[in-house]
């Protein structure tokens, strides 16, 4: 029968000598070898993480800069060192100058000033942020223009609060911390106190409970510094604790 020559014995169309099926011409399917798979799928960029992407700035400054409470030489302390660990000092001390062409420099910057961001509170912020153009060495300095400005004037009221501290009711080491941070402001605006008056003012004002100790300290032949002074009043702090609480054993 006419048309039966190109068909099988058993009716089927026989394979290709190679086992594949014949080239068809226009429309047929390329062979698995000649098809590229980044033609199909385009490989996905490599994924690079910025070393300092995983920095946390509260890590290495674990104080936050406030208009209200004066600890910007504490602060200020802080965030040197940690720029300092990763070589990131000249953003903020000017050492060397911006390279904005730069796109390194210019990550490495916007690092900086996002970790200023992360520990300084928003009453200082909006006073110190003037634009998104501003790099992180002037808004360092801006910052610190706002605490180490009008230096004379300030200097006088801090010098009269430094003057006015009195322990009352609170403990020895509450009472060291507010002199300490009273002389760090001092220090700030370019008055620093001297440790012998530093020891001086924290024994003139203590609770009358400790008067005897503080005359021991002011009549030393040499006036300890300030440290020994505040260990001397707190050892006598734990001394009294202890006999209020014999006496109210007692009592009872």
């Amino acid at each position: 029968m006419a048309g039966t020559e190109a068909l099988g014995v058993n009716g089927s169309i026989p394979a290709a000598a190679n086992g594949s099926m014949p080239a068809t011409g226009n429309g047929s399917m390329p062979a698995a070898s000649d098809v590229n798979v980044h033609d199909v799928v385009p490989p996905a960029p490599p994924l690079i993480v910025h070393p300092y992407a995983t920095v946390s700035v509260k890590a290495h400054v674990p104080v936050t800069l406030e208009m209200k409470n004066s600890n910007y030489t504490k602060w200020a302390s802080l965030f040197k060192s940690m720029c300092g660990k990763f070589g990131l000092k000249s953003h903020i001390d000017g050492s060397s100058p911006p390279r904005l062409e730069d796109p390194q420099w210019d990550q490495a910057d916007c690092y900086v000033r996002t970790w200023i961001y992360g520990s300084v509170d928003d009453s200082v912020l909006d006073l110190a942020m003037e634009g998104d153009d501003q790099t992180t060495r002037a808004l360092w300095s801006a910052i610190e223009r706002l605490f180490r400005g009008n230096k004379e004037s300030r200097a006088i009221f801090l010098s009269h609060e430094f003057h006015s501290i009195e322990q009352g009711d609170s403990s020895i080491s509450d009472y060291a911390k507010r002199m300490k941070k009273a002389t760090d402001s001092l220090r700030d605006v370019g008055h620093g106190v001297p440790e012998s008056q530093l020891v001086l003012n924290l024994l003139g004002v203590v609770n009358e409970r400790f008067t005897n100790t503080a005359d021991d300290i002011a009549n030393s032949a040499v006036l300890p510094d300030f440290e020994r002074a505040h260990d001397m009043l707190a050892l006598k702090e734990l001394r009294l604790a202890n006999g209020d609480r014999v006496a109210a054993g007692t009592a009872l």
